[in-house]
């Protein structure tokens, strides 16, 4: 069994397209008044359109997630008041974070490493402030020791430097820890550069015709238990 084991947060603990219908139920409370139809489900279609699983387009013109997903709002809906692209863009880095659906199996699989001794991490692209939102929601936030993003990290997964970092921090190995992500090139392959074991949990990118099989493969965390045992 590991020492420890590192999860990536979107699409890994965190369920991103469940968090974002909680965000849309937050955005409808707060300006639903001003838009001309469409509810809940269309603002959530929209996010999630612009959102594009966490990662912008390579063609796309904006430089961030947050560009993108507030200027969806303001030209995909039809507003009976008009709203400036900078509140949308504040609602989102406001409650982005605070909208946050935990992935299914989840907390079951980190009771489960933590009841076993197995120490738990975060290693997560984008702002340090996010990341650490996002845990902080979790339910079983109290298990995890550890949160590494690109931002305190001064790099991005897949370098392998900021894996390296994480398994440092904890005073482990890298070849004594797992890593758990759903990302083939960020989390899969990044992980095996700097050393751990990475587990890919499948159902979020195709895995590449070009990268040999995946040496660990899961699509539900409810099964990480079965390849610790």
């Amino acid at each position: 069994m590991p020492r420890a084991v590192f999860f990536d947060l979107d699409n890994t603990l965190v369920h991103r397209e469940a968090s974002i219908d909680l965000y849309a139920r937050r955005f409808w409370r707060d300006f639903g008044d001003a838009i001309d139809g469409g509810g809940e489900a269309h603002v959530a279609a929209v996010v999630k359109r612009c959102d594009n699983g966490g990662y912008l387009p390579t063609d796309s013109p904006f430089t961030s997630i947050k560009q993108a997903v507030s200027h969806g709002l303001k030209t995909q809906i039809v507003w009976r008041q008009a709203v400036e692209q900078d509140a949308l863009l504040d609602h989102w880095e406001r409650h982005n974070a605070v909208c946050t659906a935990a992935m299914p199996g989840a907390a079951e699989a980190v009771g489960f490493l933590s009841a076993n001794g197995v120490r738990v991490g975060v290693i997560s692209n984008g702002s340090h402030r996010t990341r650490l939102e996002k845990v902080a929601r979790l339910p079983f936030a109290a298990a995890i020791e550890l949160t590494v993003s690109s931002e305190s990290a001064g790099v991005k997964k897949p370098d392998a430097a900021i894996f390296r970092e994480a398994a440092e921090a904890l005073g482990v190995a890298p070849g004594e820890c797992w890593y758990v992500g759903d990302h083939p090139v960020n989390d899969v392959l990044g992980a095996a550069r700097a050393g751990m074991m990475p587990v890919w949990l499948s159902g979020f990118h195709p895995w590449p015709a070009e990268m040999p099989p995946p040496s660990s493969q899961i699509s539900m965390l409810a099964q990480l238990a079965e390849r610790l045992v």
